[in-house]
This record gives C-alpha cells, sequence and structure tokens, in this order.
C-alpha cells in the first residue's frame, strides 16, 4: 500500500511536469506576441513622424496666399489627419500601459513558473529517494512481521506454560491434602487396631452383643485391609506428588528465563 501511494504520488508530479512545461510553451507564446506589438508600436510612431512632417509643410503653404484656399483645404485635410493621429497616438499609450502591465504579469508568471518548476523538481527527487529505498523497507517490514510471529509463538508458548505451572500448582495441593487425609485415616485405623489388641472381649457397638476373639478378628482383618489399602493409596499420592512438585520445580525454572527472553526482544 506504501509503494502504490509512492507510486501515485510520483505521477502526479510527473503531471505537474508536463503541466509546467505547457505553461512555458504559453510563456514562449506570449513574448513572441509582446515582440509583434512592440513593432507594431515602433510602426506607429514612424507614421506619427511622418505625419507630423507633412503638418508642417502643409502649414507652410498654407503661409502663401496665393495657394491659400488650397493650403486651407490641404490644412484642414491636416489636421483631419492630426486628430486621427492624436487617436492613435492615444491608442498607442494605452498599448504601451498594455504592454508594461503584460510585462509585469509575464514576469510574475516567470517566477511563479520557476518555483513551481523547483518545487515539483524537489518532490520528483524526493520521491525517487524513497522510492530507491522501497526494496530495503520491503525487507525490513517482512523482518518486523516474522519476528512479531515468533514474538506470538513464545508468547503463546509461555503462556501454556504457565497454565500448566497453575494446573501442577492445583493438583500439587491436592495431592498435599489428599496425602495429609490418608495419614490421619491411617493413624486412626492404626489406633483402632491397637485398641482391639488390648481387649480380650469386646461387644458390637451396634447390637451391644459381645463379638469374640472371631468377631475381633475379622474387624481386626478389616482394619488391616483399610490400612493396607490406604497406606497403598498414600504411597501412590506420594509418588505422583514428587513427580509434580519436580515438573512444576523444571515448568518454573523454565518460565522465568523465557518471560525475560521476550520482555527483551518486545523491547
Amino acid at each position: 500500500k506504501a509503494m502504490t501511494e509512492q507510486e501515485s504520488r510520483l505521477n502526479s508530479l510527473r503531471q505537474e511536469r508536463e503541466i509546467l512545461r505547457s505553461k512555458e510553451s504559453q510563456l514562449v507564446q506570449l513574448e513572441e506576441h509582446i515582440t509583434a506589438t512592440k513593432r507594431e508600436l515602433e510602426r506607429w510612431d514612424d507614421q506619427l513622424e511622418q505625419h507630423q512632417i507633412r503638418l508642417k509643410e502643409y502649414e507652410e503653404v498654407i503661409a502663401q496666399r496665393s495657394t491659400i484656399e488650397e493650403g486651407y483645404a490641404q490644412l484642414t485635410e491636416a489636421r483631419r489627419q492630426n486628430d486621427e493621429l492624436n487617436q492613435k497616438l492615444g491608442l498607442l499609450v494605452k498599448l504601451r500601459d498594455s504592454k508594461s502591465q503584460l510585462e509585469m504579469s509575464i514576469e510574475r508568471a516567470q517566477a511563479a513558473l520557476i518555483t513551481e518548476h523547483k518545487l515539483a523538481q524537489s518532490k520528483i527527487t524526493e520521491l525517487e529517494a524513497i522510492s530507491q529505498k522501497l526494496p530495503q523497507l520491503k525487507n525490513e517490514l517482512q523482518q518486523a512481521e516474522a519476528q512479531l510471529h515468533q514474538l506470538a509463538e513464545q508468547e503463546e508458548r509461555l503462556n501454556r506454560k504457565k497454565q500448566t505451572c497453575q494446573e501442577l500448582r492445583t493438583q500439587v495441593s491436592y495431592l498435599e491434602s489428599s496425602q495429609t487425609r490418608l495419614e490421619r485415616e491411617i493413624e486412626e485405623i492404626i489406633e483402632k487396631i491397637n485398641l482391639l489388641s488390648t481387649q480380650a472381649d469386646a461387644t458390637c457397638p451396634l447390637c451391644e452383643t459381645e463379638l469374640g476373639k472371631d468377631g475381633l478378628k475379622r474387624i481386626e482383618a478389616k482394619y488391616t485391609a483399610d490400612r493396607d489399602s490406604k497406606s497403598n493409596s498414600l504411597k501412590s499420592n506420594q509418588a505422583e506428588l514428587a513427580s509434580n512438585k519436580i515438573e512444576l520445580e523444571s515448568l518454573e525454572g523454565e518460565i522465568s528465563p523465557l518471560e525475560a527472553k521476550l520482555n527483551q526482544d518486545r523491547a
């Protein structure tokens, strides 16, 4: 997208340069028109000078009495021509004023065109420099995108490890609680077995009948089996707890450097 915008700007500046060239052509035509106007003014000046000479000659002729009528007619004609020349002289003055204003307009237009041309050249140079850097900018963009993708993968891996750590902490807490419970229950069973061994006769707590030796042995065997079952559960619990603690410690050791590296790469 950035490349398309730069190419669009470059095309726009090239169009502006063509417009400037067109204006320069128009300026040349305008200068040629001014030159032609100057020549026309010079021609009118020559005609004015010739008519003034003729007017002077006519006045000299009129001074002669013998040719007064003819001179008068000539004078009338000369005056008419003089009036016409005066009108043309007024037109000449206006043309000269217009010429002066036109020359000033031309100078201003030339200055504006030169300024616009310099600005256009500056913009073209700037855009050409930018266009030369586009391959490097594309490469830098690709590297940045690859780095962002790598950072995202690192962050996802770190989050998975943190999630696993949290699950392990929950499991360790549960296993520690289970271990405490099993140890307490085993101690209670041992106390019951010890209590049974000290009693020769005992009564059933439900029907209050004497249990006898066989009954005591059955109860003791039940307690013993219960104790052994819970002891096995305790050993399994302890083994799983030890394994989870090792895994948790290992994960916690991995998370710290991963976080440090991720923060460093983000900086």
